[in-house]
């Protein structure tokens, strides 16, 4: 039977095989994950004649018939098997196809009549299923006998089924199919409606699989994503975690912006009808305000906590604005911003926020999701993502760079090693693809590195292409500048530094030229950019100047500016888009299929 090991091999973070006789259990359930088994370099086959208990989705089946034996078995032909019990019609429908498709066309199957009017008899003779438990990309065939159960059940697209047997070789096949379980005991069937089942085969369109995003991990391809995005992960805080590093939980609902508040989801509080706080009656306001005018004339007596007074003021003021409102005939609805007071968003990113720990911590990082409203190109842009934000105490624009390339190069190996199988499938699913070539070479030779204006010049020079969007100096690189230069002139990936200041964000350090600032993008082939940075500015004159350029209301980032006022230091940081990563890593053109449950203008299903 399988081994009761306290150590899982699915589980490890390594995920390679070993050349042990015996199968390991799964550390918290009494089944071998078929990562255990068809996983393993041999492909199991030093597992033959050893027992396991596994479980899995149906992908594919195949029934094979019984049929009467005629006499001796040749060494040429297959033994048939003997068909007692069988009706004549049973029989025929068995041996002749034409028959047994016209019974189907007629009576969905062997009919009742041709049994006397009694109920359909079920198959008899053996399933071939192919199942897969997600820990791997091979499927585990699994032998079924009929008088276990009824076939039908089995061999539907979609069933679950958990089983036990015993591990056999199977001869002069491919390797991929080296080992097959004989079935001895069902323990579990999880049945399907197959004319229900919307993923009824392997060979789907990948709309088809999106409109499902709940059952789309059953696919292979889902599947093997899925695995590499885990992998991923994992490699990320590895990377971070042994190079002194501390994990920062940054809030996803801010009251700030580093931009256009235009492209940031707002948060509004829904109340319902029965909700007794839904209404505000001008006696419930009135009777605030009397009550807050009270604490703020005991508050100002005590002269012990400013910060609660203000607090307080705030809280009349409010309170005042409301009492007016109602006055001029206003809605007596909730304010939208009732529960915090001020409007509330979800974050468009982590950066603000992180830098404060940085300058605390020194090295900081998150991983977690930003968003946001703009009506982007639905394959390459996300209203939900997530990203990897990163803040460096002590370090200048160089030093994120490096750290940059140090981490992608450091995700994309670990990832390519550890999730080779995966990446094999997903680009042999893709005509043309080249892959492995283009990350091993992002990963083996260094980058290139170009300033903006270089970038720039560069692209107006080129005849032997035409480009649809306008480029000029101090305008923004669109997605077909970009792919030239990563693309077809530098072929690899490329960061372009030293931005026009109004091309970047306020907090991106100025330089001396007072044009640009310290930021970079890094671009890599047949995705774009797919991390940013920039070297934060410091100096509490220039980032106030460059708050008031931007037009954004400097008292909503007075939190912000003390990390300034109160020890200041050079600092730098960057974020890196993980979609747009797990792209350049498996190929995918569509970032809707790197992301679970993917939200995008138009699209929030499940």
């Amino acid at each position: 039977m399988a081994s009761s090991s306290s150590t899982s091999s699915s589980s490890s973070s390594s995920r390679e095989g070993d050349g042990s006789s015996y199968i390991e259990c799964f550390k918290y359930s009494r089944r071998a994950t078929l990562w255990s088994v068809v996983g393993r370099p041999d492909g199991g086959a030093g597992l033959a004649g050893e027992r396991a208990v596994v479980g899995g989705w149906v992908r594919s089946s195949a029934v094979v018939r019984a049929r009467r034996a005629s006499g001796p078995t040749s060494p040429s032909r297959k033994p048939e098997v003997e068909t007692t019990g069988l009706t004549c019609t049973e029989v025929l429908m068995t041996r002749v196809p034409l028959i047994r498709c016209i019974a189907r066309l007629m009576a969905g199957g062997i009919s009742a009549a041709a049994s006397g009017g009694s109920a359909r008899r079920p198959s008899v003779g053996t399933a071939l299923v192919r199942i897969n438990d997600g820990s791997c990309v091979a499927d585990l065939q699994i032998v079924v006998d009929s008088s276990l159960c009824p076939l039908d059940q089995v061999t539907a697209t979609g069933a679950c089924v958990l089983v036990e047997g015993k591990i056999e070789q199977v001869e002069g096949t491919a390797p991929q199919h080296v080992v097959q379980m004989k079935v001895e005991k069902i323990l579990h069937i999880g049945p399907v409606d197959s004319e229900k089942y919307p993923l009824p085969n392997a060979h789907l369109s990948s709309d088809l699989v999106r409109g499902y995003p709940h059952l789309a991990a059953r696919t292979a391809a889902v599947a093997s994503t899925a695995r590499v995005r885990s992998e991923m992960i994992h490699a990320v805080h590895a990377f971070f975690q042994s190079n002194g590093f501390f994990h920062v939980n940054t809030p996803i609902i801010t009251t700030t912006s580093a931009g256009n508040r235009s492209k940031m989801f707002r948060l509004i509080r829904i109340f319902s009808k029965s909700d007794n706080d839904s209404r505000i009656t001008p006696e419930a306001v009135r009777a605030a305000i009397k009550e807050k005018t009270k604490q703020v004339e005991a508050l100002k007596r005590s002269e012990s906590n400013k910060e609660a007074l203000q607090a307080a003021e705030q809280d009349l003021q409010r309170a005042n604005a409301l009492s007016r409102q109602l006055e001029q005939g206003g809605s007596t609805e909730s304010s939208p911003d009732d529960f915090f007071h001020c409007p509330a968003y979800l974050t468009p990113g982590h950066t603000l926020h992180l830098e404060t720990y940085a300058c605390a911590l020194s090295s900081v990082y998150t991983f977690s999701t930003a968003f946001q409203a703009e009506s982007l190109d639905s394959d390459r842009s996300l209203a939900e993502r997530w990203t990897v934000d990163v803040e460096l105490a002590f370090a200048e624009l160089e030093d994120a760079i490096s750290c940059t390339e140090d981490c992608v190069k450091s995700l994309c190996s670990t990832v390519s090693k550890d999730c080779s199988d995966e990446l094999k499938f997903l680009s042999s699913s893709q005509a043309g693809d080249t892959t492995n070539s283009r990350v091993e070479s992002a990963v083996s030779s260094p980058w290139q590195r170009i300033k903006y204006t270089e970038a720039v010049n560069t692209l107006l020079q080129v005849t032997d292409k035409t480009f649809e969007s306008k480029l000029e100096l101090g305008m923004p690189l669109s997605h077909e500048h970009l792919s030239y230069l990563a693309d077809d002139l530098y072929k690899k990936p490329v960061v372009i530094y030293e931005y026009p200041k109004q091309l970047k964000p306020f907090y991106a350090r100025l330089k001396e030229d007072l044009k640009t600032v310290s930021t970079f993008d890094l671009v890599v082939p047949k995705v774009g950019i797919v991390a940013c940075g920039a070297q934060k500015e410091e100096r509490m004159d220039n980032l106030t100047s460059r708050i008031e350029e931007s037009g954004l209301q400097i008292e909503k980032l007075e939190w912000y500016l003390d990390t300034r006022r109160h020890g200041t230091v050079k600092h730098s940081g960057f974020s890196i888009d993980m979609e747009r990563l797990i792209l350049f890593v498996t190929g995918l053109k569509d970032v809707r299929d790197v992301i679970p449950f993917y939200r995008t203008k138009g699209h929030a299903k499940c």
